[in-house]
């Protein structure tokens, strides 16, 4: 289970970030995930505060993901304590999180439907 564990706010998107960490026990995919701030979800303007991970990247339990809003290419990393960190990027040239104060919901994909043709061409 994916968990937010920090949020840098700031002026510069270079410097904003969200840190998550899979604090479950099974590895979690983070394709079809979003973040998306309250304001968003109380005016329904995605534009107010939300992001879609279009990673296909698996995380295994205990590991970091680091969201910058800035840009930059999606890679593993590791911290100054030697813990491994995927950073991947928003690529926005303003900040995010910094313009709303209050939650930051993470929805997961209970279900995904795909037409009987496109799953064979999946495999």
């Amino acid at each position: 289970m994916l968990r937010i564990v920090g949020v840098q706010r700031s002026s510069q998107p270079e410097q904003e970030f969200v840190l998550l960490q899979n604090q479950g026990s099974m590895r979690v995919v983070l394709r079809g995930l979003v973040l998306v701030h309250e304001r968003a979800i109380e005016t329904g303007d995605l534009a107010q505060g939300a992001f879609v991970f279009r990673d296909s990247e698996v995380i295994p339990a205990g590991l970091f993901v680091m969201l910058s809003t800035g840009c930059g290419s999606p890679h593993w990393t590791r911290t100054k304590d030697g813990a491994h960190v995927f950073r991947t990027y928003i690529g926005s040239k303003s900040v995010v999180w910094s313009r709303c104060e209050g939650p930051i919901h993470i929805l997961s994909p209970d279900h995904s439907y795909v037409e009987r043709g496109e799953a064979l061409m999946l495999r």
